[in-house]
């Protein structure tokens, strides 16, 4: 992260090629020129991107307009003849900026004046703009508000199909809603286009930021672009400042969010706040199978995943945070990549990672890659540092945990009481609500396991989580999370009795110290009266990172079985530490217990 550059009320950004292709470009767009001066004239700065990228101070840029614009509050992207170029709204209308390559100049071509009629306001032109697509024409018609912070929704539709240039744009006012307040301002503030209902044409929804009686979010389709014909439905009732069109529940179908708008000076919603709103009146047509499914089974969360390397689309699906980290899990096909930041942590289930390490001091590249198990008894952690921010997927792609914190990991997350930590089942709302309504806690060990060492002891069971296959039923892993306080012994053992292969996974170290503690070989004999503690291996985990497998493997690099097909283990334990500085800081670690007979190493491990 550096330094691009600064300028006074810059408002709007957009990232592009405008005048060539072989480097980024930023377009910085002022609202005012000066501040509090709304009759100053406002420049527009081209920022480029530096030779140095990761050495620079900043990136050298130039104002390619300063004279023709007034008070420009929303732009749109769009690519003509390969170079990027800009729609922009602001007290002149709706012009288009773009780079003539020929000339090697910018040019300014007017679409249309905005509203000018409203003379009791300082205000003119136009404040919002977007562009719709009709079948193949992409530019059929523009939807506008006007003017800045205006009441006035308009559309330009154009004479000519698929072309910017030489064109006539003809107005339609389409709703006016109240009227300017004393500051001469109206409630309407964002508009964008979209095909929400998937018949090949673009639909626009307007945000109208408030007071009550004009506030919301409605809902505009092309009906006869001729006539400026279009259709309107209300959609929301909330103060929408800004709106973002996804697929947010993978429906296949375009849902939309708005966060209300909370300006002091201008207008002030009473409890600001964002809001999902899935779509639910288009005609649905058939969708392509979800990868992840979730559904209760007993108290547990039962996944049904496809396996990663048959996925065609990326799925992530969140489903619980504590104590502020949000856990997902998530499907990356063959041959694709997701993004990741620093904030970012993955347990790999199955398949693998790869990313690329460029080193800003050395410049040097590295490249890393990831699978479900580390070396045998090492530690190794999950965040990752990609020179681009995103992993990548091989053939089998990839199923994932992914761990995501609000802040860097910075020292200690201290726990002085399980009961006070904050989990929340955080299933998108679209899932049954008897799934959304498992709820999720730590149960003290002594009330599963009545044995005198657990008895009072500080030691805490999370359950559960259970991932299969989706095509056979074929169990992937169990997954559950444990919590101990300072200095417990979470019980010494050898999965005896147990079929799975387990791998920890730490998320909070109370003391710094906590970790896995274990006999070297699995024919040393574990006797709790005899065997003191320093027979025992120390493999301290801190938070984010696992440890690689402690079974024992074949020459096949396959776990060693007992004759009732029970995992070979040497006797092991979670062993917290102790922080003297403080009275109480838990441990808290998720077990992976994953299926012995999916659990062959990598060729390169052993």
């Amino acid at each position: 992260m550096h330094y691009v550059g600064k300028y006074p009320t810059m408002h709007r950004l957009k990232v592009g090629h405008f005048t060539q292709k072989k480097r980024w470009e930023i377009i910085g767009l002022p609202i005012l020129g000066k501040p509090h001066d709304l009759f100053s004239a406002v420049p527009i700065l081209l920022f480029r991107q530096p030779d140095n990228l990761f050495n620079a101070t900043e990136w050298p840029y130039e104002i390619i307009n300063q004279q023709f614009f007034h008070i420009i509050h929303d732009t749109k992207r769009i690519n003509v003849d390969g170079l990027d170029s800009l729609l922009i709204a602001s007290s002149e209308g709706i012009n288009w900026l773009y780079f003539n390559q020929n000339l090697t100049k910018w040019m300014i071509e007017n679409i249309g004046d905005g509203e000018q009629k409203q003379q009791q306001i300082p205000f003119y032109g136009s404040g919002g703009i977007d562009l719709g697509r009709v079948g193949n024409d992409s530019f059929a018609y523009m939807p506008a508000i006007e003017p800045f912070h205006g009441n006035v929704i308009s559309v330009y539709i154009k004479t000519m199909k698929n072309s910017l240039k030489q064109n006539q744009w003809k107005r339609y006012v389409l709703d006016v809603f109240g009227y300017p307040n004393e500051n001469g301002e109206s409630p309407s503030h964002h508009l964008i286009c979209a095909d929400f209902d998937k018949d090949g044409d673009d639909e626009f929804l307007v945000g109208l930021r408030g007071p009550s009686l004009t506030k919301g979010v409605y809902f505009y389709k092309p009906i006869d672009l001729s006539r400026g014909l279009f259709a309107k439905w209300k959609v929301s009732d909330e103060s929408a400042a800004r709106i973002a069109v996804a697929d947010f529940d993978n429906d296949g179908l375009l849902d939309f969010a708005t966060i209300s708008y909370s300006v002091p000076g201008y207008y002030t919603e009473e409890n600001p706040s964002i809001h999902i709103f899935y779509n639910r009146f288009a005609q649905k047509k058939p969708q392509a199978k979800k990868e992840i499914q979730a559904m209760k089974q007993n108290m547990d969360l039962l996944f049904k995943v496809s396996r990663p390397k048959k996925a065609l689309q990326y799925e992530a699906l969140p489903f619980i945070t504590i104590d502020g980290i949000a856990l997902s899990l998530e499907i990356v096909p063959p041959h694709s990549s997701r993004l990741v930041d620093k904030n970012t942590y993955i347990k790999v289930l199955s398949g693998f990672i790869m990313w690329t390490d460029s080193s800003r001091k050395s410049y040097q590249t590295i490249n890393h890659s990831r699978t479900f198990f580390c070396e045998r008894r090492t530690v190794t952690p999950l965040e990752i540092h990609s020179g681009n921010d995103r992993i990548t997927t091989g053939s089998e792609g990839a199923l994932l945990i992914v761990f995501k914190t609000l802040d860097d990991i910075n020292g200690i997350h201290r726990i002085e009481d399980i009961k006070k930590v904050m989990i929340k089942n955080s299933l998108p709302e679209y899932y049954p609500e008897e799934t959304r309504q498992l709820a999720f806690q730590f149960v003290r060990y002594d009330q599963y396991d009545t044995r005198p060492q657990f008895k009072d002891l500080e030691f805490y069971n999370l359950k559960g989580f259970r991932i299969n296959f989706a095509d056979n039923n074929e169990h992937l892993c169990y997954i559950q999370l444990w919590a101990a306080g300072q200095g417990v012994n979470a019980g010494v053992h050898n999965h005896a009795t147990d079929s799975f292969c387990e791998i920890h996974v730490c998320i909070f170290n109370g003391s710094g110290q906590g970790g896995m503690h274990y006999l070297n070989s699995s024919k040393e004999v574990y006797d709790p009266l005899t065997t003191p503690d320093s027979a025992f291996e120390k493999l301290a985990l801190p938070a984010f990172y696992e440890h690689g497998p402690l079974w024992d493997i074949d020459a096949q690099n396959k776990p060693v079985l007992r004759n009732d097909g029970t995992v070979v283990y040497p006797w092991h334990k979670w062993q917290s530490g102790i922080d003297r500085s403080v009275n109480q800081s838990f441990d808290v670690w998720m077990v992976f217990e994953f299926n012995s007979e999916l659990s062959t190493l990598p060729t390169q491990m052993k």
